[in-house]
């Protein structure tokens, strides 16, 4: 098989209300907070490394407050892409939201699709990416990769403890915040036209991650793309969203090459 980075779609679920970091997005979506020194939206730089590889064609899921990511990419030219638009009016979740642009025909299903997200900040070498799907599709069988991060950092303070008696535990080890050694994923994918025809299966609202993805580890078709969680800035929370203000994400993105 052979992906044209020309011609191949890239779809961001990007309809999603903020609930978590509220209120930085009463009014507007996450899509479009503001991110790094640069203050650029969220989805600027999500859509970095994608545009650096050459990939020129997008497809947008909006949903809450789509109207101004529209009205701020347009129909893309202005970053050297052409961006189409699968709207919805209600939530559809992330697994719903691709069904929607499959059903609304901005979706084919004879090609494969990339799907991101604006959720994150991911440092992504997407040929890379794309060269090793291409291959787990060709000699293993896979119909679907997903980029997961080797480490990822507990937000809270960890214990070990002993249990002396009845009620009673003793803590004896602590560690605060450590770096974990389980994959992550960070919501990037690479779907084979087997994939899509999965999601069509589903009636949304659903969750892509909770539905489609165990239903591919099941069938033994999802590979898995290593990156280092030092690749990773999440941005779940307030505390994230402050931290990464602080950020030159212009330098963090310039170390993909």
């Amino acid at each position: 098989m052979t992906i044209s980075l020309s011609t191949i779609c890239a779809i961001s679920v990007v309809g999603g209300i903020g609930k978590r970091l509220r209120p930085f997005t009463n009014d507007r979506p996450k899509a479009l907070l503001p991110v790094g020194i640069e203050k650029k939206p969220i989805l600027e730089f999500t859509m970095l490394p994608w545009l650096n590889q050459g990939i020129k064609n997008y497809v947008f899921c909006t949903g809450y407050k789509g109207e101004m990511i529209e009205e701020h990419f347009g129909n893309g030219s202005k970053f050297g892409a052409g961006i189409d638009y699968s709207r919805e009016r209600d939530n559809l979740e992330t697994g719903g939201a691709i069904k929607n642009a499959i059903d609304n025909k901005k979706l084919t299903m004879d090609h494969s699709v990339i799907v991101f997200y604006c959720d994150d900040i991911v440092r992504l070498k997407v040929k890379n990416f794309i060269d090793s799907h291409i291959r787990g599709v060709k000699e293993f069988g896979f119909k679907a990769s997903v980029v997961a991060t080797n480490k990822f950092r507990v937000q809270y303070g960890i214990m070990e403890v002993e249990n002396i008696d009845k009620g009673i535990k003793k803590v004896i080890d602590f560690e605060e915040k450590p770096l974990i050694s389980k994959y992550v994923n960070v919501g990037i994918y690479i779907l084979e036209p087997e994939v899509l025809e999965m999601i069509t299966k589903h009636q949304p609202p659903f969750k892509f991650e909770r539905v489609i993805l165990p239903e591919l580890a099941r069938k033994g078709w999802l590979m898995l793309h290593e990156i280092s969680h030092e690749d990773w800035i999440p941005i779940n929370t307030d505390k994230d969203y402050e931290s990464v203000l602080k950020t030159n994400l212009t330098d963090f993105y310039s170390k993909i090459l």
